[in-house]
């Protein structure tokens, strides 16, 4: 095998992607999706699936690929023979640096490569989300083939999730759904699929020696090389004269902002979807029309608005996307990148959404415009120029001034019909896409059948919240649609149907709720009037230092014409407490009143005391020190308790009439659980409506299990602005 057939060569981009790499800002990329388990499958399902993918060899590029270097004699050093000691030694006027190519490896261990993680339970969007950021920190290992695949079970609902992690030096966008595609079936029943590094090339495409003749002729020569150049150079002197937002946006150009500056290894995950008919809906509205990319760049122009305001800290002009656009490949190379990209204004400077919208559509056609007018060796110089000054100042202290845009926006042509992996049904596929120095978020979107999923990565220390943001973007597809005056007939037609039978139940129920109430009512009262006896009975105990009620100004004035006084009197009516208690004779619901303490003893004890966890001391009955009459009114609920007080305490002259509580007497069960009840009713309380992924901890080692304290919503950038 010749070293040509061994190596492959870096473009632009690829260098690009490499020569900015940082700790603080890896370029690779990552795809998260999320399967349903098929119907049948057992617990080891995940790790049956796990240790098959161990097993599948190595064979698709550039899975199998290093990065290497390759010295200029070594590039045209000729294969050796025995006659190669004939052939005369080229002479080079000055030796050339190291050129970085991919080398081909001919055995590459899967099981360095896949790892299986479980979620804590129950796992759910979350938990996900911040596993996949936290795995998303790590860079990958230069010294093995740029790629790792982690599999994710533990998912609530009978899902798993699958996290690829991929360099953007090998892939685009555009070619790592290409080679997915053969990893998945419309069928459910189909079996045994290849995972994306097992596929073999050789079938699934023909790649020819003529191919790459032809690729070869087509190839520039030097003069068309400076013409292209020079007419790209002028070009971008004329952009930069625009004024900002308007026209062909020069490079170099985006306003300040707090998403932009300095970045730090830590990353967050949000995740939304949108409806693909309702945004092409937006679109037919739109005078002259508007693509599906269009309507998307708008609905994020308005959300990052709010954004910014929501901290005041938007700028005065309209913030810049960087918007990546699939090329036309020349290779058949099964590693690089073909992609270009336009500058769109996102509007964020105009309040009115149909305006913003409006400029939004503008400023897209311009910049498209720029890239038919260049054409492709032209256009290519034009991008590759206005992204040097980024990616020579990417690893200087200064790398987050020297900005070519705010952020990047991608959209990525997913598969249209549903998608099956050995019978489990894919449900979302959501990007995890790169950040650039000084650019702390980056948004891509995948088609996925009839939705739009979409991917926001953020550096956490400048952009708090790229779940808030994709809250904004749901509800600005909404205002955007109200706006151009589809909302209304799209809500009535809903509306109608359901809004008269609702109404029409609402009436025909509620004599019903009357009645049950009744019922509910009468069959409480009896345990109303128990539980006011022996409210009575724990206030009277207390009202020589807390009579705070007139349920215990009451209990009091009984005390004092049936209750015999001092100490040896509240030892005989304890003793007979006791001795009502033991016989246990039941007062009857009509019984009268006596001058002793059997009855409300026996009362007290027979109520039912709500309380949070039984305990001994809860448990006992301390004998009451007074009389309750029955005839007496009966004492307000639990609730209601604990209001009266306001109004009981300017009457507090009673308080001395009473008489004094029998020594060892305590509170009854009601007065010592009452707080722990308000303690019980205040941990149901609802909690917060909106959870965001929470702040990513420090980088984990790949392979490893999260955290047991740690909690754990994708595709790579690329826009195909023709969709």
């Amino acid at each position: 095998m010749t070293t040509e057939d061994k190596v492959q060569r870096l473009n632009g981009n690829d260098e690009y992607f490499l020569d900015t790499d940082t700790p603080a800002a890896p370029t690779h990329i990552g795809g998260l999706e999320i399967y349903k388990l098929p119907p049948g499958a057992g617990r080891d399902f995940l790790q049956k699936y796990y240790n098959q993918l161990k097993r599948m060899p190595v064979r698709a590029e550039p899975f199998n690929y290093v990065l290497s270097s390759l010295d200029a004699e070594q590039e045209d050093k000729p294969e050796e023979g025995p006659l190669a000691w004939l052939r005369p030694t080229p002479r080079r006027k000055k030796k050339e640096p190291p050129a970085r190519v991919w080398r081909k490896l001919d055995n590459v261990n899967p099981e360095e490569h896949i790892y299986l993680h479980r979620l804590p339970y129950p796992g759910g969007q979350r938990e996900l989300g911040e596993l996949v950021a936290r795995l998303h920190v790590d860079r990958l290992d230069r010294t093995r083939p740029l790629w790792e695949y982690h599999l994710i079970e533990g998912l609530e609902g009978g899902r798993y999730a699958t996290y690829t992690k991929l360099h953007h030096s090998q892939f685009d966008g555009k070619r790592g759904m290409a080679l997915a595609q053969y990893t998945r079936s419309t069928k459910a029943t189909a079996r045994n699929l290849p995972a994306v590094w097992s596929v073999d090339l050789d079938k699934v495409r023909g790649r020819s020696a003529s191919a790459k003749a032809a690729a070869a002729a087509d190839e520039p020569g030097t003069f068309q090389k400076l013409a292209a150049f020079g007419k790209a150079l002028s070009k971008m002197g004329e952009a930069r004269q625009n004024q900002p937002g308007e026209g062909v946006i020069g490079p170099y150009t985006a306003p300040e902002s707090i998403l932009n500056g300095p970045l730090t290894p830590r990353r967050r995950l949000g995740t939304v979807s949108l409806p693909i008919p309702r945004i092409k809906k937006l679109g037919a509205a739109v005078e002259g029309g508007a693509t599906v990319n269009e309507i998307l760049l708008a609905v994020i122009g308005g959300a990052l608005r709010r954004y910014l305001l929501d901290r005041d800290s938007l700028p005065k002009d309209p913030l810049i996307a960087a918007c990546p656009v699939a090329l036309v490949r020349k290779d058949e190379a099964a590693a690089g990148n073909a992609i270009a990209q336009i500058l769109v204004s996102l509007g964020t400077n105009i309040a009115d959404p149909k305006q913003r919208l409006q400029a939004v559509v503008e400023s897209s056609h311009a910049n498209k415009g720029l890239m038919k007018e260049l054409e492709g060796d032209a256009y290519y110089s034009y991008v590759m120029l206005s992204m040097m000054p980024q990616g020579l100042a990417a690893k200087t202290k200064y790398g987050h001034k020297v900005l070519n845009a705010n952020l990047i926006i991608s959209n990525v042509p997913g598969p249209r019909e549903t998608q099956y992996v050995n019978g489990a049904r894919m449900e979302a596929m959501y990007a995890a896409p790169l950040l650039l120095p000084g650019q702390a978020l980056n948004i891509t979107a995948s088609n996925f059948g009839d939705n739009l999923d979409i991917g926001i990565m953020s550096c956490p220390d400048l952009c708090t919240s790229p779940q808030r943001i994709a809250v904004y973007i749901g509800q600005e597809l909404e205002i955007l649609e109200r706006a151009m005056g589809l909302a209304r007939a799209r809500g009535a037609k809903k509306a109608a149907p359901k809004g008269r039978p609702a109404k029409e139940a609402a009436a025909k129920k509620a004599p019903a709720k009357k009645a049950a109430a009744k019922k509910a009512a009468a069959k409480k009262a009896p345990a109303a009037k128990k539980a006011g006896a022996a409210k009575k009975a724990a206030v009277a105990q207390k009202a020589g230092t807390a009579g705070k009620t007139v349920v215990a100004k009451k209990a009091g004035a009984a005390q004092e014409a049936a209750a015999p006084t001092g100490a040896s009197a509240a030892k005989k009516a304890a003793a007979k407490a006791k001795t009502a208690v033991k016989k246990g004779a039941p007062a009857g619901k009509g019984a009268k009143a006596t001058p002793t303490t059997a009855a409300p003893a026996k009362r007290a004890r027979r109520l039912p005391v709500p309380q949070p966890a039984p305990s001994a001391a809860s448990a006992e009955v301390p004998a009451p020190t007074a009389p309750v009459s029955a005839a007496a009114p009966a004492a307000p609920a639990a609730s209601a308790v604990k209001t009266a007080p306001k109004p009981a305490a300017k009457k507090a002259p009673a308080r001395k009439a009473a008489p004094p509580v029998a020594p060892g007497a305590g509170a009854t069960p009601e007065a010592r659980t009452q707080q722990p009840s308000v303690a019980k009713r205040a941990r149901r309380s609802p909690v917060a409506e909106h959870v965001e992924v929470p702040v990513v901890s420090p980088a984990q080692a790949p392979g490893t299990m999260p955290p047991p304290d740690a909690a754990a919503g994708p595709t790579p950038p690329a826009l195909d602005q023709s969709s």
